[in-house]
């Protein structure tokens, strides 16, 4: 082994990243996560875990006899151990492609081998080149599809006859598909049905799962299964996570395939996004799109300066230019994503508004997902500052239409008597339209609801101000109700800032619970991306203090959305 092991390093953020689209996280199959966690009990956490039921399962899911599934500490562990049981001192050499997943060249270093690769960036993969350079020394050799960081997709075919180079020479074949879940084909069944070829995949990308790092070997035979499995500790993942994987696998596929459609869908929006801003992007077959730009530590750096993280590569010359950004798994994130972009870009934004909406309608994504996608689809008609969108989660289902430069018309059911009635003074007083329909889990309690409700009104606002020209941008009203009196000051800098102080007392209002009253205005700054200063400064009785609240700050969204002849109201010329 290596006297000094290198480790896993990735490019430190200058600033706070508030939408993290640099580590290729997805959004979580299991909805009711909180719930699962919750019913866990005393003995996931005080016995030694077992892994037996997950690796039974996994192999039924994957097609093989559960003792060929080793479960390990993420994907990348399995690597780990493939690498340490294959390098010798008589065969030390690993062969795979560049750029490829980081840690196949640091794990190899750490175990005293040596890397050898070819160049594959894009087109179609150099099958010869690679066996070339399969030799006598060779003990492994590592193919990662799809690929990360660039997308591409290696055929089953290319890797059968690698397979077979790599047999003849002795050495082992290693495929990566951590992301294969993703990709137009699963090339498992063929590749299960060979005695020299290990598959990793993980929980980490398609599941959701990548805080509890739960991956998993298939391996060729059930005795190198055992050999792998010897290679570590005696419990590597803990009980907590092997049973929440195991509850993912047993009870929601159908909402892990939804997940995947979704993902498909907005793949595409980001693919002709990076297009339109003068970027190259890569056909990519995993959850996020690879990119390259003449100026792409500028774009790193800008969308940094939004909150918007996205992944740039250092001291890799095959890399340079070049970056790679995480599907964003809800359309706000996304035009949050276009909005940063087409500024730092200078790129016209609008556009990207009503593609969003298009893509993600039910009967245009991916034909597998079972249920309906779980994000805000929107559409907005172009030059008005409206926007219409549908969220649905298995918690909620909104329907939601808003025009800024309304009357104050209002068509609100969200099952929340007091919610209705604060939803209606807030449309009134700023003098905008809204049509809003809630049905939610009112049968749970009011908090789904009403969060939901302030995160579809949010991102609503957002979309119809599109690159918020031509605005006040700042607000501040005060509005009396009785013996209460509340301050709110807004301004729409793009940057979200939730302060909050209402001096509620009772434990409820109607059938809203005070601390999603607070919570309420919470969400609707960080989706509306504003600043958000409400105050209460008097009054004695909850209900009136709630309402000079939401009074207060409909008159200031209204100042504050009001048209000027002005560019972007900013310094920085943007928002």
């Amino acid at each position: 082994m290596a006297k000094n092991p290198s480790g896993y390093k990735t490019p430190e953020f200058k600033n706070e990243i508030t939408l993290q689209l640099s580590r290729n996280e997805s959004q979580c199959a299991i909805d009711d996560l909180d719930n699962q966690l919750g019913s866990l009990g005393t003995p996931y956490v005080s016995r030694y875990p077992s892994h037996v039921e997950l690796q039974e399962l996994i192999g039924k899911w994957v097609g093989v006899s559960g003792d060929r599934i080793v479960v390990t500490a993420g994907g990348d562990e399995s690597i780990d151990r493939v690498m340490r049981n294959s390098i010798s001192d008589d065969r030390n050499k690993v062969v795979t492609h560049a750029p490829s997943f980081e840690m196949v060249d640091i794990y190899c270093h750490n175990y005293g081998g040596s890397v050898e690769t070819t160049q594959w960036i894009e087109g179609d993969f150099p099958t010869d080149k690679l066996i070339g350079l399969i030799d006598s020394s060779t003990a492994l050799v590592v193919l990662t599809s799809p690929n990360n960081p660039t997308g591409g997709y290696i055929s089953t075919e290319t890797i059968l006859k690698v397979n077979s180079a790599a047999k003849s020479a002795g050495a082992k074949l290693l495929v990566d598909n951590a992301y294969i879940e993703f990709a137009d084909d699963d090339p498992t069944s063929d590749l299960t049905t060979d005695d020299n070829i290990m598959i990793v995949r993980t929980f980490s990308k398609a599941w959701g799962l990548a805080g509890l790092r739960v991956g998993y070997l298939i391996a060729p035979t059930a005795d190198y299964a055992t050999t792998i499995r010897n290679s570590s500790g005696p419990f590597p993942v803990s009980a907590v996570s092997l049973e929440t994987a195991r509850r993912a696998l047993s009870d929601y596929q159908d909402q892990m395939k939804s997940n995947l459609a979704a993902v498909r869908a907005i793949r595409g929006l980001v693919t002709e996004l990076i297009t339109s801003c003068g970027g190259k992007p890569f056909p990519s077959q995993g959850n996020f799109v690879f990119a390259e730009f003449s100026n792409a530590e500028k774009i790193w750096a800008g969308l940094g300066e939004d909150g918007i993280g996205i992944r740039k590569f250092t001291g890799n010359p095959l890399l340079e230019n070049r970056i790679r950004v995480t599907c964003p798994v809800q359309a706000g994130d996304f035009l949050r994503l276009a909005q940063s972009l087409c500024r730092v870009t200078e790129t016209e934004f609008e556009p990207h508004k009503t593609a969003v909406g298009a893509a993600l309608k039910p009967s245009n994504v991916a034909s597998e997902a079972t249920q309906t996608i779980p994000l805000a689809a929107g559409s907005a008609a172009s030059g008005d500052r409206t926007w219409s969108s549908n969220r649905e989660t298995k918690e909620t289902n909104i329907d939601l239409e808003v025009n800024l430069d309304g009357t104050g018309k209002t068509e609100i059911e969200t099952g929340i008597g007091f919610l209705d009635h604060m939803l209606t003074a807030l449309a009134f007083h700023s003098r905008m339209d809204l049509k809003l329909k809630c049905v939610g889990d009112l049968h749970v309690d009011d908090h789904h609801t009403a969060e939901d409700c302030a995160l579809a009104l949010g991102t609503a606002i957002d979309a119809a101000l599109g690159r918020r020209t031509g605005i006040k941008r700042f607000g501040y009203a005060y509005a009396p109700l009785d013996e209460a009196m509340a301050r709110t000051v807004i301004d729409l800098s793009g940057r979200p800032w939730p302060e909050i102080h209402l001096q509620l007392e009772r434990e409820m209002v109607g059938t809203w619970a005070c601390e999603n009253i607070t919570h309420f205005f919470q969400s609707l700054a960080m989706t509306l991306k504003c600043s958000l200063h409400i105050d209460v400064l008097r009054g004695t009785n909850d209900h009136h203090r709630a309402e000079a609240a939401f009074k207060s700050c409909a008159k200031a969204l209204r100042e504050a959305l009001t048209r000027t002849d002005g560019e972007v109201p900013s310094t920085k010329g943007v928002l």
